[in-house]
Parts: structure tokens; sequence; C-alpha cells
């Protein structure tokens, strides 16, 4: 049972990978195949989170599974999510509880972090990650709670934004996920190790800020508003 579990993780981690690529990279933005890709990474991380507590509660524990898997589902459950409120205007009690959870979730991954450091003399690789990305988790959730405390008053196109900054958040998260856990087929030496956990991000933020600074461009947003005048 353990084995197909793991198995079942494993090969949605891979879709999540796969798909996630496809939705970033090809394709329309809000086109079909966009939209279908998307639906495939929406479900796969859906499992990947749900497995993840399966593994963690009942064949072993592991705060990296734990970290990745709750902050990479609320990054994609949000980013779905704003697509619902760009409509309304207006966070539904589901919003703000999976982002109050999200931030007491946030805040734990620190302490975390802090237990860990201090148990290993500040020398535990687990302890940074459960640090840094209990720090994310927890910005990330407020962020969204004090959107929802802005009800409508929200720039031009906001959703958009929410939704790629979501998504591509997840998506990164994955790939962290996919090279940490797949370390060894890069024939790392020891004292380099660390790379596989830092990578993802390094190459993914700036891709980020390129494209979110594309589209205020393209909507005329933030520092191009004034080009509407």
């Amino acid at each position: 049972m353990a084995d197909a579990l793991i198995l079942s993780h494993v090969v949605a981690g891979v879709t999540t990978l796969i798909s996630g690529l496809l939705a970033a990279f090809f394709g329309k933005k809000g086109g079909k195949l966009h939209r279908q890709v998307g639906l495939v990474f929406y479900w796969s991380m859906f499992w990947i989170f749900i497995s993840a507590l399966l593994i963690i509660s009942f064949v072993r524990f592991s705060a990296f599974l734990l970290v990745i898997a709750v902050f990479s589902w609320y990054m994609t459950f949000s980013g779905v999510r704003v697509l619902k409120l760009k409509k309304t205007m207006m966070a539904k009690p589901v919003d703000w509880t999976a982002a109050i959870i999200t931030l007491l979730s946030g805040l734990f991954f620190i302490g975390m972090g802090f237990s860990y450091q201090l148990k290993a003399e500040w020398s535990s690789v687990v302890g940074y990650l459960c640090f840094f990305f209990g720090i994310f988790t927890a910005q990330t959730a407020w962020e969204n709670i004090k959107g929802f405390r802005r009800g409508a008053n929200q720039e031009k196109m906001w959703w958009w934004f929410a939704h790629m900054n979501s998504m591509c958040g997840a998506l990164i998260a994955s790939i962290t996920a996919f090279t940490v856990q797949n370390g060894e087929i890069f024939k790392l030496p020891s004292e380099m190790m660390w790379l596989p956990w830092v990578v993802p991000t390094i190459i993914g933020s700036p891709l980020i800020a390129y494209s979110m600074n594309k589209y205020r461009k393209k909507f005329k947003v933030g520092k191009y508003a004034a080009l509407n005048n």
C-alpha cells in the first residue's frame, strides 16, 4: 500500500512538471491548450498535496515534503481561485479559511526551521528550507488576505498578475521538488548539493519578473499607466 501511494505521488509529480511547463511556455495564455493543461496541473498538484499528507502520516515524516506540498498546493489553489474572484471581487469563506490556515502553517514552518537549526548548530539544510519556505508561505497567504480586505479596490488586471505569480510559484516549487529528490542524476560533488534547492528559484524568479513587467506594459498598469494618457 505504501509503495502504491509513493508511486502515485511520483507519477503526479511528473505530470505536474510536464503540464506546468506546457502551460507556462506553450499556447496562448487563456487559450484552450492553456486551460486544458492547467486543469491537469491543478488536479495533479491536488493529489501531490493529499498523497504527501498520507505519506507523512502513515509512511514516514519528511519536513521537505510537508513544506513543499503545502506551499505548492496553496499557490495552485489561490491561483485558480483568483479567476473566480475577478468576477465577484468578494472572497468566499473557503478563500479566507485557506489563507489563514496557510499563514499559520507558514509561521509553523518558520518555527520548525529554527528548531532544526538549534539542534544542528545552524548547519541543517532542512532547517533553512523550513525557514525560507515558511517565510514565502506566510507572505503569500498574508498578501492574499490583504487583497481580500481591499475587495473591489484592486488595480487593473490584478487577477492576471495574481494568477501568474501563484501558478508560476507552484511550478517552481514542483521543479525544486524534482531536482532535490533526483539530485543524484546531476552527479554533483557533495559541496554543491545545495544547488538543486536554489537553482529553480534563481532561474524562475527573473523569468516571472520579466513576464510580469511585459504584461504590465501590455495592459498599461503600474508604472506604465501613464501610457493611457
